[in-house]
């Protein structure tokens, strides 16, 4: 099968297309012929080795993708050949077929596309997690998200919003993303661009909320926009760590969540995958309920094809998305 290889760490010309090995359905897997994935910031770390999870190599890039189930493993009593799956898998997903635990696997139902299912792949449970798993969202709440205009940035928006937040803010930085987070469905455009003063963000954030601050933010940044964003947050606030793509990984005293009595979470889905995937299983359910209802729309910025794979991953690790980049496979 056809695959895009990763042969050498720190060189982006030792990716390629390569011809490996077909994979085989084991025990409580699935063989999935691969339609379309997407491209996630952390394969852009995982390009370099600065991703928590590192492959042999040569290893196939891919986290999560969907297309149509062509073998049942042993032991798999609840899927069939022809059933349409979204997956997660830590690499292995730009591929031609993919063999993948059923508990990494989530049925399309009828009515989403396998485009669609794929763009909500990995970020959406990631969002619904950051939001109301860890961040206990309730309706009527204010909710800021870093980073608003990428594929995290902008499942949170569409979550948040399907989720009864009162107002949702889109921390971006430069105009163009802000006009994207405002057309899907942001409330508010906070500026990120320039940091010098150390205010910067809840200053902009008071004007918005009568001087209140923001309930929740969904932080995907990190670094400078991380230090900002608690600054900004309602007394009785929440911030919740899901990456650091700014790269510059953020501290933080212990007596400012003791002096404005708020919460610092962590929410690492990925590893929901591995320690709980009855949750993932059942927030999955959740969205589809919500696509159904006609709450989610994913955004997808382009579908790439196969081969040129470099273009789409050049886009994502110049930090020029909007929304999600597909490859088509």
């Amino acid at each position: 099968m056809r695959a895009i290889a990763v042969h050498a760490l720190h060189d982006r010309s030792a990716i390629k297309v390569t011809d490996m090995p077909e994979p085989t359905a084991g025990a409580g897997e699935i063989l999935v012929d691969v339609a379309t994935a997407t491209v996630n910031f952390p394969d852009i770390l995982m390009l370099d080795g600065k991703y928590q999870y590192r492959p042999d190599l040569p290893f196939i890039l891919g986290k999560d993708a969907a297309g149509t189930v062509s073998a049942v493993g042993d032991g798999v009593a609840d899927w069939s050949v022809g059933d349409q799956a979204m997956f997660y898998m830590n690499a292995g997903a730009f591929a031609e077929k993919a063999a993948v635990p059923v508990t990494n696997a989530f049925k399309i139902p009828d009515g989403v596309s396998i485009e669609d299912a794929a763009a909500m792949g990995l970020v959406y449970p990631t969002a619904y997690c950051a939001l109301k798993t860890r961040g206990n969202l309730q309706p009527g709440e204010s909710v800021m998200v870093t980073g608003a205009a990428g594929g995290v940035g902008m499942a949170t928006i569409d979550v948040a919003k399907a989720l009864g937040a009162s107002q949702v803010l889109a921390a971006v930085s430069t105009p163009e993303k802000g006009e994207a987070a405002l057309a899907a469905g942001a409330d508010a455009v906070i500026d990120t661009s320039n940091l010098e003063h150390k205010d910067a963000i809840r200053d902009q954030v008071y004007a918005v909320t009568d001087g209140k601050g923001v309930d929740m933010c969904v932080d995907v940044v990190g670094g400078d926009v991380f230090d900002g964003s608690v600054r900004a947050l309602s007394w009785g606030g929440r911030i919740i760590i899901v990456g650091f793509t700014d790269g510059r990984i953020p501290q933080i005293g212990t007596n400012y969540p003791l002096l404005k009595n708020i919460a610092i979470i962590g929410s690492p889905v990925a590893q929901y995958y591995e320690r709980r995937p009855d949750i993932l299983h059942d927030i999955q359910d959740k969205l589809y309920d919500l696509v159904g209802a006609g709450k989610l729309t994913p955004h997808i910025m382009k579908n790439w094809p196969f081969d040129d794979f470099m273009e789409a991953l050049k886009v994502v690790e110049d930090r020029q998305v909007i929304g999600k980049v597909l490859l088509t496979i």
